[in-house]
């Protein structure tokens, strides 16, 4: 049975606003870390949860064979229009982060800028063997996570363990479903799914009053 994760939400998000222009320093790090000195237009990478392009954009125009898709058809939309405005090209697709459609073994890296983390810890377990999946041996994942030490953590309406919906308050109000998560249990989840050599970074910063805490997690498919 088809599962759909996507809420309703992101649609009316993606609608009405823009979001995100340019790539985060984080995502850039990880991929001049990893692939610039490859041959990179054999290089597969794939944005998980795509948004409106930024970062596939970004893979674009380094070069890269680059995929990415987001559940929202609005999103899709504006990222394709992003990259046609700038004269660059990827694979761009709709469809739900549990049921991509990629073969096994396909990509050298998959990036999920903080999309994973909008959904129950089902749907999120179900999505890290998804990733697994569809890497090659040797494969790269870049994951980012809020913790629970973010603004708006303990509010709206409790769904499960560190899962809230509707959060009232910081950077993450307005956006559906939230999971926070501690350091712990974000290696555990991540280790489960079949990942090995795991690294996690912690980024701190506060913006117009809200503390943002957050993890980048690197781990590769053996």
């Amino acid at each position: 049975m088809e599962v759909k994760t996507i809420s309703s939400e992101w649609e009316t998000i993606h609608q009405r606003r823009g979001w995100g222009r340019y790539p985060s320093e984080t995502v850039i790090r990880f991929v001049a870390r990893n692939f610039y000195q490859m041959d990179r237009e054999n290089v597969k990478i794939l944005d998980f949860g795509c948004g409106q392009g930024a970062h596939t954009w970004y893979l674009s125009r380094e070069g890269f064979d680059t995929y990415a898709f987001d559940g929202s058809q609005s999103a899709v939309d504006k990222a394709v229009q992003f990259l046609e405005n700038e004269g660059l090209r990827a694979h761009l697709d709709v469809m739900d982060g549990a049921n991509i459609s990629y073969q096994d073994d396909y990509f050298d890296a998959v990036i999920d800028s903080a999309c994973i983390g909008h959904n129950m810890i089902k749907d999120i377990k179900r999505m890290y063997s998804e990733i697994y999946r569809i890497l090659k041996k040797e494969g790269k994942l870049f994951t980012t996570f809020f913790s629970t030490k973010t603004t708006g953590f303990g509010t709206g309406e409790c769904l499960e363990h560190n899962t809230y919906k509707s959060v009232e308050a910081g950077p993450l109000q307005g956006v559906g479903v939230v999971h926070f998560w501690d350091k712990n249990e974000f290696s555990e989840i991540v280790k489960g799914a079949g990942f090995k050599n795991i690294e996690i970074e912690n980024s701190i910063y506060t913006n117009n009053g809200n503390y943002i805490d957050s993890y980048v997690l690197t781990a590769t498919k053996l």
